[in-house]
């Protein structure tokens, strides 16, 4: 059970660091091919880079009145969602990476990072509650 923010973070990068040894390791034995590797990896980092940005802004929000803090939150999902979108259009358009491959570790790494920020949300709303 995840009872602080620092145990909900090194589980976190815990499961992104083990999550892409696995994918490296298919890699290495040959089992994915550079082309897949290559997508694979550069939508979990599309992903991780939405995560901090979202991460951050809901770090730069703590302690500030609640309209600052869902002005920055529901700001920074549409702004992140906008970057998120233009990247994904531009490395599809660009990059020779494996389409389905890329789409499907974007999916699988944001609605990972997803439940690590509703975690962390609720870990923050619980302190607060204590702390009162």
């Amino acid at each position: 059970m995840i009872r602080n923010e620092k145990s909900l973070i090194v589980s976190g990068l815990l499961v992104t660091f083990i999550s892409t040894a696995i994918i490296t390791f298919l890699f290495l034995s040959s089992n994915l091919s550079g082309l897949l590797y290559k997508s694979i990896l550069l939508g979990a980092f599309l992903s991780f880079l939405n995560f901090a940005v979202g991460f951050l802004l809901i770090k730069l929000s703590n302690k500030k009145s609640d309209k600052v803090f869902l002005t920055m939150l529901w700001g920074g999902l549409l702004f992140r969602l906008l970057i998120s979108l233009s990247l994904v259009i531009i490395t599809l358009k660009f990059l020779e990476i494996n389409a389905y491959g890329f789409i499907f570790s974007i999916f699988f790494f944001y609605i990972f990072y997803l439940i690590i920020e509703i975690l962390y949300l609720n870990l923050r709303r619980k302190s607060q509650f204590d702390g009162k």
